[in-house]
């Protein structure tokens, strides 16, 4: 309604009141009800004087003048009906008299009602006039409350004024959920939208856009949304100056934390964040920019699937790492932090995890390469925690032969900060977790690594919000018998089992792991304790059979070694004689050669026979250097006569044994 038309009515319902006093005064009867209907007609054409006089001819919000026109004249119009059928003193108004007085009374509530929102009406207009803005008071109806706001936010002449005019519509959405139609019907969205695309302040634009976030979830056919998002993509487009730009982004990071529905939206999905990620690759854009844009990222992609896999499917991955790699500062923690936001999601969701960070991936390797540097070296614990958390929440992305991934993480377990040792336990505890299906070859790298004595050391002297997570990692190692051993040595059992029981019972993941751990170390360590004493008596054993054997074989030497003396020279000096007596025809060479190479070949044997045996490697070297020193040159015939007792000695020792063994099995 127009200005000019709006006036041409107030005009129009002063007249028609001017009728009805005049109506009331012409009354013949209900004199007492006439007057009091007189004094209510007087006070409404007050506040139609009052209210023509406080218009303005700028742009108004005249939503609740339009309400208060439409309800005065009808019931300027209800009255002059009554006071009309005041004057027909007849037989059918005696019969209905007492209907009539009924219809004064009821009328009179109406009234009465309707000039206390038309004075609230008048003050509103009135403080916009001065500069200022109605108060909400108690009596306020739902609407006048809602009409009250929106004016302000209409018509109000600080920008103070206007923001917390919006917060208050705001509270009253959250406060009851009624109000969402009537700020819709009053007129309250266009007033928003006006707000949000006027060059004003940041912290106007982000009370606006919230009030309208909260609005469009009610709004089924999405044209709040879609509105927003119109403005923000023109905003945030190439041809926008960079201020409003880096203002749109903040704007968007800012819905995107405090309305978490919102961010949701297709429309955020298929047109933002596609914009953002354009900015910030770009070279031309600032690192203020930059840094607006990263923060409008990271927000949206906190717990959303499909925002997550947006960034995957653009450039997105690979210009988080390119980014955490040269930039430093916010931007770069920023990064970072899109980067957790996006691998928590991943480690949550199968689907997208071996979508986005599949093997073959450039862009996952490069997040995961810049992931890592941050690990290992930049001593910065703001940095390093998410970088920590990333590869904790990829753990069953990694095969068996990323072990790489593994030692950065045991090394930080030494960490002086102890939030970074607290995170990298829980980190390996997703390694080794039995959710992981690759959690024996991990654990098997965390050993190689030397995490245990980290782990030990964190439980000694490390802050006591670490210990569960190192406990959980310790018990989880223990699941496989081959870490039993280090970490018993280590003194794993002996930390399980002085846990304060507290701790088991705070953590429920400690409450049965625990037990269960000491359990099963506990069970390894007998075992150990009885294979020990067993193979310690079959150590001793087998030494000082072999001593025997070395020393049996020792004095046979010594022996054919003193007849050689006399043997040899008989045999080089009298060739003919010995060819006679039927003795091979050898040279002495040959002999010498034939002789070594088999007294050799003998010892050999003994020595692998002992070896074999479980006896320790002293006795064998001696068996050894007792050959070589006295085998130099024996005939066949002698080699047979003496070696032979001894290897027969050796062999029937072996197979008493087995035949020992195999008698107990049939008695059994």
């Amino acid at each position: 309604m127009a200005l000019c038309s709006y006036a041409q009515q107030l005009f129009d319902l002063m007249l028609l009141g001017e009728d009805v006093s005049f109506a009331i005064n012409e009354s013949n009867s209900f004199k007492v009800e006439c007057g009091e209907l007189g004094k209510r007609v007087s006070r409404l054409l007050e506040l139609l004087s009052d209210l023509l006089i406080t218009t303005d001819p700028t742009p108004l919000y005249l939503r609740p003048i339009n309400c208060m026109v439409a309800k005065l004249k009808g019931h300027f119009e209800a009255a002059r009906r009554i006071v009309c059928n005041c004057k027909h003193r007849n037989l059918i108004w005696r019969l209905f008299a007492s209907r009539i007085a009924a219809e004064f009374e009821e009328f009179f509530h109406v009234l009465d009602a309707f000039i206390g929102e038309m004075e609230l009406v008048v003050r509103l207009y009135e403080a916009q006039t001065r500069g200022g803005c109605l108060k909400t008071v108690d009596r306020m109806s739902p609407t006048v409350s809602v009409w009250s706001s929106i004016a302000t936010v209409e018509m109000g002449s600080s920008l103070d004024d206007r923001i917390e005019a919006v917060n208050h519509l705001a509270s009253l959405v959250r406060h009851k959920h009624d109000y969402k139609h009537i700020i819709v019907e009053e007129g309250g969205v266009d007033s928003l939208m006006k707000l949000l695309k006027e060059n004003c302040s940041l912290v106007a634009h982000i009370a606006a856009a919230n009030t309208l976030c909260l609005l469009a979830n009610e709004d089924n056919e999405g044209t709040i949304m879609k509105e927003m998002v119109s403005t923000f993509i023109k905003s945030l487009s190439k041809t926008s100056p960079i201020s409003k730009q880096m203002q749109t982004a903040d704007l968007v990071a800012s819905i995107a934390e405090r309305n978490p529905e919102s961010k949701q939206h297709d429309l955020i999905r298929e047109n933002i964040i596609w914009q953002l990620v354009i900015l910030l690759s770009s070279e031309q854009s600032t690192l203020e920019l930059k840094i607006s844009c990263s923060k409008a990222l990271w927000k949206l992609a906190q717990g959303s699937v499909s925002n997550c896999q947006t960034l995957t499917e653009t450039k997105g991955m690979l210009c988080l790492a390119k980014l955490v790699a040269k930039e430093q500062g916010e931007l770069r923690y920023n990064c970072i932090m899109i980067i957790k936001e996006i691998t928590s999601i991943a480690e949550s969701d199968n689907g997208f995890r071996r979508s986005a960070f599949t093997s073959s991936s450039p862009a996952a390797k490069a997040v995961v390469d810049e992931l890592l540097r941050v690990i290992k070296e930049l001593d910065d614990t703001k940095l390093r925690v998410p970088a920590i958390k990333s590869i904790g929440s990829l753990a069953r992305s990694f095969s068996a032969k990323h072990s790489r991934v593994i030692g950065p993480l045991v090394a930080r377990l030494g960490n002086t900060d102890q939030d970074v040792a607290m995170e990298a336990a829980i980190a390996l505890k997703k390694f080794v977790s039995t959710d992981n299906y690759l959690c024996s070859e991990h654990s098997k790298s965390i050993i190689e690594f030397e995490g245990v004595p980290l782990m030990m050391k964190l439980l000694n002297s490390g802050d006591k919000s670490t210990h569960p997570h190192v406990l959980a990692l310790i018990c989880y190692l223990a699941q496989h018998d081959s870490n039993s051993n280090v970490l018993i040595k280590a003194g794993a059992l002996t930390a399980l089992q002085t846990i304060d029981p507290k701790v088991n019972t705070e953590y429920r993941e400690l409450e049965t792991l625990v037990p269960r751990t000491i359990s099963k170390l506990q069970s390894y360590l007998t075992v150990e304790q009885q294979q020990t004493e067993s193979s310690t008596g079959i150590k001793q054993f087998f030494t000082k059979q072999s001593k025997a054997v070395v020393a049996t074989i020792g004095g046979r030497l010594k022996l054919l070694y003193k007849g050689l003396t006399v043997y040899l020279p008989r045999l080089v000096k009298n060739p003919r004689k010995r060819i006679l007596g039927a003795i091979p025809p050898l040279k002495t060479t040959r002999i010498q050669q034939f002789l070594k190479a088999k007294c050799m070949e003998l010892a050999l044997m003994s020595v692998y026979y002992l070896k074999k045996r479980l006896v320790i490697e002293e006795p064998a070297q001696k068996l050894r250097l007792v050959v070589r020193k006295f085998v130099k040159l024996l005939e066949k015939k002698e080699i047979r006569r003496n070696f032979g007792y001894i290897i027969h000695k050796l062999n029937e020792n072996v197979l008493s044994k087995k035949k020992k063994k195999k008698k107990k099995k049939r008695r059994e």
